[in-house]
């Protein structure tokens, strides 16, 4: 019995951290918009971005995968009288994770024993990224996608790299989504 509770602890202590590690993807946009009429666009890199600035070649394959689902999705990018314009901006906040165990044993009828034994405290932290992907409409000015990924970020810089991918290639396949749906 001790070492099925103990398994299932375990278990439970494992699925929550493979949750956690988990990217959520966020999108809304404007209900009103036809995009079957968006077939151009153009990067926006106005903004100050903090990635450009801490680590350049991570911007760069940011920038450049976005434009790449927007090309695979059917879009040109141009330069000149674009249908949208794009851009990204990212969040990197440090948060806690707290794991607590408390065994609890019960005999028979009534009788409780509640020593404790394997109980603890476990705290770690951890970075949790934040990337925006925002589409708007340059006549009007007016959003009309944006897609959130949210996840954490690993301290490896090539796991970091791939967590990055799998985030943009969720958030493309949500903009194909909106556009298949729309046509």
């Amino acid at each position: 019995m001790k070492k099925l509770i103990a398994s299932a602890v375990i278990l439970l202590a494992l699925v929550s951290l493979g949750a956690s590690n988990k990217i959520k993807v966020y999108v809304d946009y404007d209900r009103n918009t036809d995009f079957s009429t968006i077939k151009t666009f153009k990067w926006f890199d106005k903004f100050e971005s903090t990635v450009n600035d801490t680590a350049p070649s991570m911007h760069r394959l940011i920038r450049a995968l976005i434009m790449k689902k927007l090309v695979e999705g059917g879009l040109k990018r141009v330069e000149e009288n674009p249908d949208v314009l794009v851009t990204y901006y990212t969040e990197e906040s440090e948060d806690l994770r707290i794991n607590t165990t408390n065994y609890m044993y019960h005999y028979g009828a009534g009788w409780w024993v509640n020593p404790y034994w394997g109980s603890g405290m476990d705290v770690s932290a951890y970075s949790q990224g934040t990337l925006v992907v925002d589409i708007w409409n340059p006549k009007t000015n007016e959003a009309v996608w944006r897609g959130v990924a949210i996840g954490v970020v690993p301290e490896d810089p090539m796991k970091a790299e791939k967590r990055i991918v799998k985030a943009l290639d969720k958030l493309g396949d949500e903009w194909h989504k909106i556009q298949k749906k729309e046509k």
